[in-house]
């Protein structure tokens, strides 16, 4: 029941916020067309930003692979990169459902050893986010003193992942067959944390990823005309990728929209072009990601091949 209550307030919240946030759209409809008047320069600079964050995506999949000893071919991460990046904008973390399944039967990865993996990848993700959200909030601190409760979490998050990340976890193996998933996926999430070489490549892949996302934000607002400061947009970047990394709502659509148009009015900035600059962005990003997903989609079925029933 308790389960069934969650699923359903989850639900609910998220379909109220994708209603607000259409309602919105709609308000702002006419604003949309700035995004014609775009020019090539910025059209090819914010299109190469898109696919470069979808493949640094599927460049962190090859690494993790990797280290299981699975060699995935070029179409493979990168195609997988590009069909996660489309499903996960839409439904939160199907994309990585059907990438799980893919790396299961083709290549009989574990599905907890993958769950494993992307929480070490979303830990690390959250670190280097909050890194960055710490030290631009601090910036904005001189501009509005209503950032401060920001900056306080964003360094208690800090202080938290760090303990975590050099103090990993345990469970206890257990004869039940769910818990004993739950001990596999943090024993394989602690492996990739003491895993130095790997946990620096993903680090670096995560840091250039952040970087990338501020940069492609900027250059959605200046495609549409909107003067935000650089690191404001990697602020907003920052509270975006904690929309998307922990699992609050079914879907993050208007979620992140609507959480930087609440920051940028607080910083100043205003509501609607917080709104705007995010959606311009999303639908970059989503356009191309839908694109890649035609070109790879015979990566979304796949026969099974020397599977082994017995793990999960």
């Amino acid at each position: 029941m308790p389960s069934d209550l969650l699923k359903w307030a989850k639900g609910l919240t998220t379909l109220t916020i994708i209603l607000i946030s259409l309602y919105f759209f709609y308000q702002y409809r006419e604003d949309f067309f700035l995004v014609l008047n775009i020019t090539p320069a910025l059209f090819i600079t914010l299109s190469f930003l898109a696919i470069l964050s979808i493949i640094i995506n599927g460049n962190k999949l090859r690494l993790i692979t990797q280290s299981f000893n699975i060699e995935l071919n070029l179409s493979e991460w990168v195609g997988l990169a590009f069909i996660s990046s489309s499903l996960n904008g839409v439904v939160y973390k199907s994309g990585s459902l059907v990438t799980s399944n893919y790396l299961k039967r083709k290549h009989n990865f574990p599905y907890t050893s993958f769950l494993g993996s992307l929480g070490a990848d979303h830990l690390m993700m959250i670190l280097i986010n909050a890194c960055v959200g710490l030290g631009a909030s601090i910036y904005a601190l001189t501009l509005s003193n209503k950032i401060l409760p920001f900056t306080l979490l964003f360094l208690a998050m800090v202080i938290a992942i760090t303990y975590l990340v050099r103090n990993p976890f345990g469970f206890s193996k257990s004869e039940n067959r769910y818990i004993d998933a739950l001990f596999r996926a943090a024993e394989t999430l602690n492996t990739i944390l003491q895993n130095k070489l790997l946990f620096r490549k993903l680090f670096l892949n995560n840091l250039f990823l952040a970087i990338v996302m501020g940069l492609r934000l900027y250059i959605a607002c200046k495609a549409i005309g909107i003067n935000f400061e650089i690191l404001h947009c990697y602020l907003f970047t920052t509270i975006s990728a904690f929309v998307r990394l922990i699992p609050m709502l079914q879907s993050d659509i208007g979620s992140r929209e609507l959480a930087v148009g609440f920051l940028s009015e607080s910083l100043g900035s205003g509501f609607k072009q917080g709104i705007l600059a995010t959606a311009v962005d999303r639908i970059f990003e989503m356009a191309w990601a839908l694109i890649g997903m035609a070109i790879f989609r015979n990566l979304i079925i796949i026969p099974a091949t020397n599977s082994s029933p017995d793990k999960i």
